[in-house]
């Protein structure tokens, strides 16, 4: 395309200014002919008056504006580069103004900033893709950051203007023009005609007037015409991306912007709704994850995880297997397959995963690996098999109280299936486990019935009564701790406190104070 000498452009610029775009204007520019000035021009559209402002040096604008720049990368699903463009900082949070279609379609996007450092998209904060704009984010310390002032009228036509960007890949341009027309765009609104040139690369640029305040965008060439370039306003950014001045968060971001950005990138919002609980809306994002990456391990790892806080165990295991597959290092993967099995109450393959992580010599979750496993032999009824887990457990942690009672009911189960001779010892044991599980919580009421069936194991019925007599401080009203104590009394002979707990109970369950008078009726007749 031939360059139109300066005083041709000067008065195609006029022309444009005065009639607007026409195809006589244009085949007239193709052909070099002169259109003859109409003898009226049109009533002008009115602008509003920006107060009078001290201009700089063109020098002073460039050293000033250079550090808010930035340039723009964006890629597809293979690495391959799509598009380049330019942006710029418009606050210290790392907010980024450009146009949408700089990184429309993108994969990934990475912003390269005046001191040649990349950082990717951290999120979006919103976009208009009608407008063609798109304010981003990136994770970068605000020291670093020295965003652009946005002018909040339009500028005057005829005012000079200048243009910051990369065409065509070359880095820190500056080009330089005027204002040539102010278009009224219908469904748009106002866009800025300037003749500094936009090239490829140039999109998102900041058009900036002398004083340094951002007017509009670079967004796009007329190809037919010379020097018919236009610049998005920046009234139209801030009616667009500033609205409210509500900044979107990280996991408040749309579908159409997650399919922007990379596998990790996304894997990132979802931990972020990971975060905040919200897992329905985090195991979407990690399976566009996956999609964007079908190796990617730590995504399906948190989707399983995710899944079991959503209580679909069935979906958690197939995540979790998969992630073993990719990592079979992976023990956090072994332990909630372990977990997930085991509210499924598929014990065998919970036991498989569980023994595996402690294999390992891992200390991820070693102590609630222990526990799990004791309290599945507890459900298999391999009551020996689980006091060697729980005892293990007590080994590490020697505060809990619920480990030492489900320990010492273990202990009890086991005795009860021994001959006088083993038994004691189980019953001995489940008592000094038991009194360790009431010290260290007073009122754990199981403790205490479990301790008093040691204590009836081991024929020591008036330390049961008085066990039982523990319970009812603890709770006045419990029927079957006054059930009990009355089994106790018969069983020691003392008809009184049989009685005593009788009248009690009588009030409090009628049907377990008949069985205890039928007991207390044996004890009169038989005498025992």
């Amino acid at each position: 395309m031939r360059k139109l000498p300066e005083e041709e452009q000067e008065y195609y610029a006029k022309e444009v200014y005065k009639n607007g775009f026409s195809l006589k204007l244009l085949k007239s520019i193709k052909e070099g002919q002169t259109i003859k000035e109409p003898v009226s021009s049109p009533a002008l559209p009115s602008l509003p008056k920006t107060k009078e402002k001290i201009s700089e040096s063109l020098p002073e604008i460039i050293k000033k504006i250079e550090p808010s720049t930035v340039i723009i990368f964006s890629y597809d699903n293979k690495g391959n580069v799509l598009r380049q463009g330019s942006g710029f900082f418009i606050s210290h949070d790392g907010d980024i103004i450009t146009n949408y279609h700089v990184i429309q379609g993108a994969s990934s996007v990475y912003v390269k900033t005046s001191d040649d450092k990349v950082y990717p998209i951290a999120y979006i904060v919103t976009s208009d893709e009608k407008s063609d704009i798109i304010r981003f984010s990136i994770d970068i310390p605000s020291k670093y950051v020295q965003p652009l002032s946005l002018s909040t009228t339009l500028p005057e036509v005829g005012e000079r203007i200048i243009v910051y960007g990369s065409p065509l890949g070359l880095e820190k341009t500056v080009s330089d023009g005027i204002v040539s027309a102010i278009r009224e765009i219908p469904d748009f609104g106002k866009i800025i005609q300037i003749t500094a040139p936009i090239s490829s690369g140039s999109s998102g640029s900041p058009v900036l007037n002398m004083t340094g305040e951002v007017i509009g965008v670079a967004t796009f060439q007329f190809i037919e015409g010379q020097n018919l370039n236009f610049a998005i306003s920046s009234e139209k950014i801030l009616d667009t991306v500033f609205y409210e001045e509500r900044k979107i968060t990280k996991t408040e971001i749309s579908e159409r912007d997650l399919l922007l950005l990379s596998a990790e990138e996304v894997y990132k919002i979802a931990i972020g709704y990971v975060d905040q609980k919200r897992y329905e809306e985090a195991l979407k994002i990690f399976n566009l994850s996956i999609l964007k990456d079908k190796d990617f391990v730590n995504a399906y790892y948190y989707a399983g995880w995710t899944c079991i806080q959503l209580k679909r165990y069935d979906n958690a295991i197939s995540y979790l297997k998969k992630t073993l597959e990719l990592n079979e290092q992976n023990s956090e993967a072994y332990f909630y397959l372990g977990l997930a099995y085991f509210y499924l109450d598929k014990l065998d393959e919970s036991v498989k995963s569980f023994n595996e992580l402690l294999s390992r010599k891992d200390p991820f979750k070693q102590k609630e690996t222990l526990l799990c496993l004791g309290i599945i032999y507890d459900r298999l009824e391999k009551y020996e098999k689980a006091i060697e887990y729980y005892e293990k457990y007590i080994d590490i942690d020697s505060d809990n109280a619920d480990v030492f009672y489900r320990l010492g009911s273990a202990y009890i189960e086991v005795g009860q299936k021994k001959h006088w001779f083993n038994k004691k010892k189980y019953f001995t044991e489940a008592v000094r486990y038991l009194n360790k599980s009431i010290y260290l919580d007073p009122n754990k009421i199981d403790a205490y019935f479990s301790l008093s069936a040691a204590y009836m194991g081991l024929e020591n019925f008036s330390l049961a009564y008085s066990t039982f007599r523990e319970i009812i401080l603890l709770e006045p009203d419990n029927a079957k701790a006054y059930y009990a104590m009355g089994i106790c009394a018969v069983l020691c002979k003392n008809d009184q406190l049989a009685i005593d707990a009788y009248n009690k109970l009588r009030f409090l369950d009628i049907e377990k104070a008949n069985d205890l008078f039928t007991k207390i009726q044996h004890l009169y007749k038989y005498g025992y």
